[in-house]
């Protein structure tokens, strides 16, 4: 009988075998993660001889790097780039310079970026399924994806963010002071010197780390180290600043520009009003687990829902009435790249499209205002409290928003900026999923998964492939014997060649050397449809040639062919057309 119990007692797994398991399971779902995002960086088939977005700048300070040892900036960066600018320097001299290899050496900061995300899901108390679905949410998105397949500081500046959480996760969870101490200290050190690829992700020493220190203050001696924390991060932020604006051709940025009048202020509500829908429509994929829910819903909730969604209708009639519509829903990144994918969507469908993502948060509204009679089975009684991620994350979330206000004030906020927010809202509504309603992934979340990761992929496929006929046109035109400053052809391309020819980008706001800005630049006369905002940055272009997607009738007819090539996403053949100034143009 005694060795028929010892028997028994051992197949009981202990609590730490049971953690080793958990940790097994979590470790190998991060890395498939991972690797499902290197498979379909690798389908969208990112090559291109020529840059892509902003990484003109970023590609060539690398380049520099690589030939000098150097950071030399250019007039365009308003990221520091820091560690950024060595890597990519790595693998110019392991692979030799191309826009290719600048722009893989992305792909395992991507992915690194993705597995840790996977990693700070599980340890929020996030379940084996549902981590996986929020990794790849993230992952997946058509936001995230292209920046993987590009030199850009996006994905890095979140990468610095997620091991600030990481870190702060680890103090959080350490059973003695001094490892908790150690662990946020690190926090610290790690995003002041990791902020430097892009300046925001120093709230994570700024205002996470004290955070996580104040949620620790009952420790010994916390609440001392949790200032000294914060200063020892304001130092090296300061300092890393003072450097960087001390730098020839550097761009610095002030969070104000100007003074504000009321009409900014009404841009500032639409500016965020449309970065919330577009924060939706990223995380459509978690946020959808919650249509199944209005099942559950009663009559009452129901009509409010419908009365909402029908009430969002016709206050979009009014804007639209008056031509200020497009675009109502802030678009991804693709569209804003001048595809035709998205962009030319009929107003009806945007519409459609954003009370759709609408929909699933106004059933979390309604389920989270009734009350919790019975605590469901799923629910991980050793997950972190509420409290922990409340502290973790959201002052960081907070302050991260407050630093969008300014340049929603002034400008726009571009989609991408919202890959900061992101995580924060995938693991509020995977937390909230489960400790309201269950464990299980519902189907519609992986159908909406899988589409969007198919508009991604194929999104990212026909930018490059407009970026490989944008390169042939160019040849094609210099062929004929026409010098490449004759030849309009876009923000990246001509900013490369701005660089090549002119030394840095003819930027306003370059304050070292003095007189580096020169602001009588040639003008053409156009049309204010057909002028390029970017051409008084580029005075080492004359141009006379212009590629352009559509061609434009302020321009006349060239006698170049249009450049055709095919893409996954309607319309399936486009073209890429050369047009040149009208007689008498100047």
């Amino acid at each position: 009988m005694d060795e028929v119990t010892t028997a028994a007692e051992e197949s009981v797994p202990t609590p730490v075998s049971v953690e080793l398991v958990r940790h097994s399971h979590s470790s190998g779902d991060g890395l498939l993660c991972a690797l499902a995002l290197a498979a379909c960086v690798l389908i969208a088939y990112p090559v291109a001889n020529m840059p892509f977005m902003d990484d003109f700048s970023y590609t060539k300070t690398a380049l520099d790097f690589a030939q000098t040892g150097h950071f030399l900036y250019n007039g365009w960066a308003t990221a520091m780039l820091g560690w950024l600018v060595p890597w990519g320097a790595l693998f110019i001299k392991l692979f030799g310079f191309s826009f290719t290899a600048v722009r893989f050496s992305m792909l395992p900061i991507a992915m690194a970026t993705v597995y840790l995300f996977h990693q700070i899901l599980r340890r929020f108390g996030i379940n084996r399924g549902n981590a996986v679905l929020g990794a790849l949410t993230l992952a997946l998105s058509p936001l995230f994806l292209p920046m993987a397949a590009s030199f850009m500081t996006d994905v890095p500046g979140l990468f610095v963010i997620l091991a600030c959480i990481a870190m702060c996760q680890r103090a959080v969870a350490a059973q003695a002071d001094k490892a908790a101490l150690l662990w946020l200290c690190s926090a610290m050190v790690v995003n002041v010197a990791g902020g430097t690829v892009r300046q925001i992700a120093w709230l994570g020493a700024l205002i996470m780390v004290p955070s996580a220190a104040w949620l620790l203050r009952e420790r010994r001696g916390m609440r001392t180290a949790g200032v000294l924390l914060f200063l020892c991060g304001l130092v090296g932020v300061l300092a890393c600043l003072h450097w960087f604006n001390e730098q020839p051709y550097s761009v610095p940025e002030h969070v104000f520009v100007g003074p504000i009048h009321p009409k900014m202020l009404v841009h500032l509500g639409a500016q965020l009003f449309k970065t919330f829908l577009c924060l939706l429509l990223v995380i459509f994929p978690v946020s959808v687990m919650w249509l199944p829910v209005s099942q559950r819903l009663t009559a009452n909730a129901k009509i409010r829902i419908i009365g909402a969604l029908t009430l969002l209708c016709l206050l979009a009639a009014i804007p639209y009435k008056f031509g200020r519509l497009d675009p109502w829903l802030m678009p991804w990144l693709i569209p804003l790249l001048e595809s035709q994918a998205v962009g030319g969507v009929k107003v009806w469908m945007r519409i459609g499209i954003s009370l759709l993502i609408i929909a699933p948060a106004l059933v979390m509204l309604e389920q989270m205002a009734i009350p919790r009679r019975i605590k469901p089975a799923s629910v991980n009684s050793q997950a972190p409290a509420w409290v922990e991620l409340a502290w973790i994350l959201g002052p960081f979330s907070l302050s991260y928003v407050l630093l969008l206000a300014p340049r929603a004030t002034f400008a726009i906020i571009q989609d991408r900026y919202l890959l900061g927010l992101a995580p924060t809202a995938i693991i509020v509504l995977l937390r909230l999923y489960q400790d309201r309603i269950g464990d299980k992934v519902p189907a519609i979340s992986l159908v909406i998964l899988m589409a969007v990761a198919f508009y991604a992929v194929a999104g990212a496929h026909d930018l490059f492939a407009g970026c490989r006929a944008l390169v042939r046109t160019v040849q094609m035109v210099q062929n004929s014997g026409v010098p490449r400053r004759y030849i309009q052809a876009g923000m990246a391309s001509d900013g490369w060649a701005q660089i090549e020819g002119g030394g840095h980008i003819n930027d306003s706001r370059i304050q070292v050397p003095a007189g580096a800005y020169n602001p009588d630049t040639p003008n053409l006369k156009l049309s204010n449809e057909c002028t390029l905002e970017f051409a008084s940055l580029t005075p080492a272009i004359t141009p006379k040639y212009f590629l352009l997607f559509p061609p434009m009738s302020c321009f006349a007819p060239a006698k170049y062919p249009p450049v055709r090539y095919a893409t996954w996403l309607p319309p399936f053949h486009r073209a890429l057309y050369v047009q040149q100034l009208k007689t008498g143009a100047k």
